[in-house]
């Protein structure tokens, strides 16, 4: 699939169950539920007794997350955010707009490292190891190809997208430089070499690539860039908590609505935005995703048929874009099963339980 366009800010929004079918729905304003106070108080109370995944059946929290998302007031939970674009790690905290690395894992025109001091020690090691690691004279090199950049210039435009930041103890960015190794022109290193190299690669290296990386993005698209140190996140810099995947289809279409996907309090996960890049993209991080909770740095060994990890595919409710492609779902269950992870990792869809008015 390739990028998608984001939808437009529309629709009003009443109580009620109908769906309003549409391909192309008119612009139109958001508007407060009729019972907005008693909605409020119902989402409050039912969103502070969502358990984790682990305490009950899956299919009972199936049925939780469905009577969740039956409130009036979910669509609006998803609205808020910052326009900060971070990385999907669900340490991180705030409503932000999330995808692996903040973009760092997007594919590239070409691989290569900057002519940056960051990287004369990376070059160092691959010398020891017998082979010549070229800086490249391209300040560009580390950007993702072009239309990722037209696709976040396009979001940067309506106001979406107002931030790239990077975070500290980043694995995403980990990732890239033994990307770039393994992809650099002219230079072939084996697997085995470059996983010794990255065993030796200081951990400030890593964290200055990831640094450069949403430098080097923010000053393309004439936006603040930031960094999140580990004090400003909720795990271990080690450690991934995480018990969910989810991919909202609804976050960020609009900055002025009153709940944020952060605020929700659902069970701790990797969050992913698939209309910042596009569905390849997103099927790739799912599958590192499941590498990562099935790994040393997660908590797999926790999950199994009876306490399965979750994919929540969070579909839009006037869209419908999980609805109208089957082959979504079909392709992350088919990662799953090339992990091995059949049964261990269940795939849910939700979506909000609202109608949209065009008048």
């Amino acid at each position: 699939m390739s990028i998608f366009k984001l939808w437009s800010s529309a629709g009003k929004i009443y109580k009620g169950s109908e769906l309003f079918q549409s391909d192309t729905p008119p612009k139109q304003t958001y508007i407060t539920p009729l019972a907005f106070d008693k909605d409020v108080a119902e989402l409050q109370d039912f969103r502070n007794h969502i358990p984790s995944p682990r305490l009950v059946t899956p299919d009972t929290f199936k049925r939780l997350l469905n009577d969740l998302f039956a409130n009036p007031l979910i669509l609006h939970s998803f609205l808020k955010n910052d326009g900060k674009v971070v990385c999907m790690d669900g340490g991180i905290v705030g409503n932000h707009l999330h995808m692996a690395g903040s973009g760092i894992l997007l594919p590239r025109n070409a691989y290569g490292i900057p002519h940056d001091p960051t990287y004369q020690i990376l070059q160092h090691l691959c010398s020891q190891a017998g082979y010549k690691l070229p800086f490249s004279h391209d300040i560009d090199i580390l950007l993702p190809e072009d239309k990722f950049i037209e696709n976040f210039r396009s979001l940067r435009d309506r106001g979406i997208v107002k931030c790239i930041s990077s975070h500290e103890n980043c694995g995403a960015a980990r990732e890239d430089i033994k990307r770039i190794l393994l992809n650099t022109d002219k230079v072939d290193i084996p697997v085995d070499i470059v996983e010794k190299i990255l065993s030796l690669l200081p951990q400030r290296i890593i964290e200055e690539h990831a640094k450069l990386f949403s430098k080097t993005l923010s000053i393309k698209l004439n936006i603040p860039d930031d960094h999140i140190t580990d004090e400003h996140m909720e795990r271990l810099s080690t450690i991934h908590k995480e018990k969910i995947v989810y991919i909202d289809l609804i976050g960020g279409t609009d900055p002025d609505m009153a709940f944020g996907f952060r605020k929700m309090e659902l069970p701790n996960g990797f969050i992913l935005h698939p209309f910042l890049s596009n569905w390849e993209n997103i099927y790739n991080r799912v599958e590192i995703n499941l590498n990562i909770v099935f790994s040393a740095h997660g908590r797999g060994a926790h999950f199994d048929k009876e306490n399965p990890f979750f994919i929540i595919l969070i579909d839009h409710p006037v869209y419908q874009i999980i609805e109208k492609n089957p082959e979504i779902p079909q392709e992350i269950q088919e990662r799953i099963v090339k992990l091995g992870l059949e049964g261990r990792v269940l795939i849910h869809k939700v979506t909000p339980n609202i109608r949209f008015d065009s008048n």
